[in-house]
């Protein structure tokens, strides 16, 4: 029978599970570079350590996507909850390098396979027609966590000890995989029109589409644009506020948390009722002027303005984009297509830092943060030029 009601049962506890696995992401993120400074590692290799989550995540995205389409989702979640609890102890357990690198790539891989892996399980408890709400829906858990967490995790470190704080996010990783203990395993893969054909899918050997689904590399595209000004605006804006001599700017990740948290579901019904251009066109917009904006702002209520500014066009634009990749190549594939988004979202978060760096090396003081954020900008507008034109030339294949 086909499901009709988005809030059921399975996809709540799917959301508990996003949640928890985020919370704990986000418990360690501020604490782990200082932790490992702590027993004695130098500023540089801590640096590296952190960075491996990401590098390991880039590598796994690819590989994500053909176990989410090919193999159980239950129980690939449960395999990506034991990698992270195991990580998370493991950072407890020893001060020894080689380990502590070791654990950090086993959390990575274990984060890689949870994200796509929830998605595609998500997906199939999501009527068609609520796709975009779904998805919105879906990425609330991450937004509180990232809002919420990095607090409670510093409470905890200050309070009672770093240790505590690795071991409560192993609790909420734990936590989770007993979760899904609730999830019939046997059935989770047939809960779609589409599984029949993934079912015979599955059947045929390897190959490219199972690694990159090509058809969602336009919106990929367009949405790792938003990832690259993530990835520069949390490197640069505190050296930036800095710059202006603005205190307090970190309340612009609360700002922009709290606008998310309202944008991203109504944006994801909108994006169901009317389409992608409803909700992307004006996101790519109203971002872009944001960015156009922060780089000329001299006081931190212009600074949060653009912090909600931003967070209101992606908000709009991301979960649509994610739903839009999924809705083109199919339900059937929605491994490969969530792991298809991430991958450019890694590869625009990573980029993003490294030329920014090199553009305020090269450029005194505020100009090269202004530089940095126009450019920023710009790339929005190319984006929305992007779409529009990939958009026509689909119809036209459409038609053809």
């Amino acid at each position: 029978m086909e499901q009709t009601k988005l809030w059921n049962r399975p996809y709540i506890f799917i959301l508990i599970i996003n949640t928890f696995n985020a919370f704990s992401f986000y418990m360690i993120a501020t604490v782990l570079s200082k932790y490992l400074v702590s027993f004695g590692t130098d500023i540089t290799l801590a640096g590296f350590i952190v960075g491996l989550f990401s590098l390991t995540s880039l590598v796994c995205r690819p590989f994500c996507g053909i176990m989410a389409d090919r193999l159980n989702n239950v129980r690939l979640l449960k395999l990506s909850n034991v990698f992270m609890t195991v990580g998370l102890v493991g950072f407890i357990l020893t001060t020894n390098i080689p380990l502590i690198i070791f654990f950090r790539i086993l959390h990575g891989i274990g984060f890689a396979i949870g994200g796509t892996a929830q998605i595609a399980l998500a997906t199939r408890y999501i009527p068609p027609g609520r796709l975009g709400e779904g998805i919105g829906y879906q990425g609330m858990g991450m937004v509180v966590s990232s809002a919420v967490a990095p607090g409670i995790g510093l409470m905890i470190t200050e309070q009672i000890g770093m240790s505590a704080t690795f071991f409560s996010a192993a609790v909420l990783t734990a936590v989770a995989f007993f979760l899904l203990f609730a999830f019939h395993e046997q059935s989770e893969q047939a809960r779609t029109p589409d599984n029949m054909a993934g079912d015979k899918a599955t059947k045929k050997r390897l190959s490219w589409s199972d690694v990159i689904a090509v058809k969602a590399l336009p919106y990929t595209f367009v949405a790792s644009t938003f990832s690259f000004t993530n990835g520069i605006i949390a490197a640069y804006l505190v050296l930036y506020a800095e710059n202006r001599g603005i205190a307090g700017v970190s309340v612009y990740f609360t700002v922009c948390a709290a606008v998310l948290f309202v944008v991203r579901p109504f944006s994801g019904k909108l994006m169901d009722k009317k389409g992608l251009h409803f909700t992307v066109l004006p996101g790519l917009l109203v971002t872009a002027s944001s960015l156009f904006i922060l780089g000329r702002s001299a006081t931190l209520p212009l600074i949060l303005l653009t912090g909600a500014l931003r967070s209101l066009g992606q908000g709009a634009a991301q979960p649509s984009l994610q739903a839009g990749c999924i809705n083109r190549v199919g339900r059937e594939k929605t491994g490969v297509a969530t792991s298809t988004y991430y991958l450019g979202g890694d590869v625009g978060q990573g980029i993003g830092p490294m030329l920014g760096g090199v553009i305020i090396g090269q450029l005194a003081s505020i100009a090269g943060y202004r530089v940095v954020f126009d450019i920023c900008g710009l790339l929005m507008l190319g984006a929305l030029v992007y779409f529009l034109v990939s958009s026509r030339l689909k119809n036209e294949s459409d038609e053809a």
